[in-house]
């Protein structure tokens, strides 16, 4: 299939003028956020190439555990295989191409069974049992040409990241940035506690990894909800054409703030944290999937998984130290916190909603971003440099 399509080039032709340095920089067309055309395109070019986050060695600490996640139309299970070694298998049975697992479904198994016709697989992917299958050839004969296809997996700061493209480089090189907050955090170490999936939200991928990413909207959006880190104190990093990430952070206004009804922590602040990362709150993506929130008393994770061009899941994880889990009120905290994370994911929602709706109008235009928006820019730059790659190795002549 074409995805490159004369829709598709002509919105590349436009794009390029949306990277650069956040002064003349102007915003994507609007059609990148509601056209399905370029949506095939991404997900050629984008998705179905790069590493993706799908969550946390925390969520498989023990041999079978496992979760199952969707990303775009491929549904995939995390496994922790017999061997210990994390696993990333497309849920898909070789049988008739039945889904194995349904996405969000957790637990722990010795294998992995299709519930349409009993078809079972090892955790590493590999056939187990077909019954009935032994008067078309013998198991043996199925085991051999027969496994649940395994994608390339790369670990960093605990994080299980997967990609579809066994040539993908290693990722870690990429993020030199981003690793010295993932070691100060010790997000190996880490665990996440609790994962709650909004499915179906109405509005495009990269529109929630820009609400995401610039803190202009929260002077606004979140006034009175974001003032312990104020947006004029976000302050931005230079980002070149190698970068893997897009960070900025924002200063609080004292130190060991945290965004409850008061202002203070109410969980405790994470071993070790030296007085600058104490005294902010880290945000940073690597695209296409996951979003991340550094503060001095936990790790918040946004997983973004689209759906089409116009839909996306949310899957968002906390995570923390055990010494805090292990605190008596660790619990009572964590639905204080969440109060107040409700409010503001809420508002964040509204404002999507409205501004995918608003991307449809004949009157959508490019505009100028501003300062507080630089990681725009930047996330502009990576997207269309994976786009520029796509075009090059498929042969087609570069419309960026």
């Amino acid at each position: 299939m074409n995805v490159v399509t004369p829709q598709v080039s002509e919105i590349l032709s436009e794009i390029r003028a949306s990277t650069g340095d956040f002064r003349t920089a102007r915003t994507m067309p609007p059609e990148v956020y509601t056209s399905e055309e370029f949506f095939r395109f991404e997900w050629e070019s984008v998705f179905a190439r790069e590493w993706l986050c799908l969550g946390h060695v925390s969520q498989i600490p023990e041999i079978g555990d496992y979760f199952a996640i969707n990303v775009g139309p491929e549904p995939l299970i995390v496994t922790r295989a017999e061997d210990g070694e994390v696993r990333v298998l497309s849920a898909i049975c070789q049988h008739r191409g039945y889904p194995i697992i349904e996405a969000g479904e957790t637990g722990n198994a010795k294998r992995l069974r299709c519930p349409y016709h009993f078809w079972s697989y090892e955790l590493d992917g590999r056939l187990a049992t077909a019954p009935e299958m032994t008067r078309t050839c013998p198991l043996a004969e199925l085991k051999d040409e027969t496994a649940l296809p395994a994608l390339k997996v790369e670990l960093f700061g605990g994080f299980i990241f997967a990609t579809m493209n066994p040539e993908q480089p290693p990722l870690g090189p990429t993020l030199d940035k981003l690793a010295p907050e993932m070691e100060a955090f010790d997000t190996v170490n880490l665990r996440a506690v609790k994962t709650v999936d909004y499915p179906n939200q109405p509005w495009n991928w990269k529109g929630m990894h820009e609400n995401a990413l610039e803190p202009y909207h929260t002077l606004f959006v979140h006034a009175g909800y974001h003032d312990v880190a104020p947006a004029q104190n976000a302050t931005f990093m230079e980002w070149d054409d190698n970068d893997g990430q897009v960070m900025h952070p924002t200063a609080f206004r004292k130190m060991d703030a945290a965004f409850t009804p008061s202002g203070q922590p109410i969980l405790p602040i994470i071993a070790g944290l030296d007085e600058t990362r104490r005294s902010r709150v880290m945000f940073a993506s690597i695209p296409p999937v996951v979003f991340f929130a550094f503060s001095p008393d936990q790790v918040f994770v946004f997983l973004v998984l689209p759906e089409s061009a116009e839909s996306m899941t949310l899957r968002v994880t906390w995570l923390f130290p055990e010494s805090s889990i292990k605190e008596p009120t660790f619990e009572w905290a964590l639905d204080v916190q969440n109060t107040i994370n409700g409010v503001i994911n809420e508002q964040d929602f509204v404002t999507n909603r409205r501004m995918q709706l608003g991307q449809r109008s004949r009157y959508a235009k490019r505009g100028r971003y501003s300062h507080l928006e630089s990681t725009l820019p930047q996330f502009n730059s990576w997207l269309v440099k994976r786009y520029e790659a796509y075009l090059e190795q498929a042969g087609e002549r570069s419309a960026v």
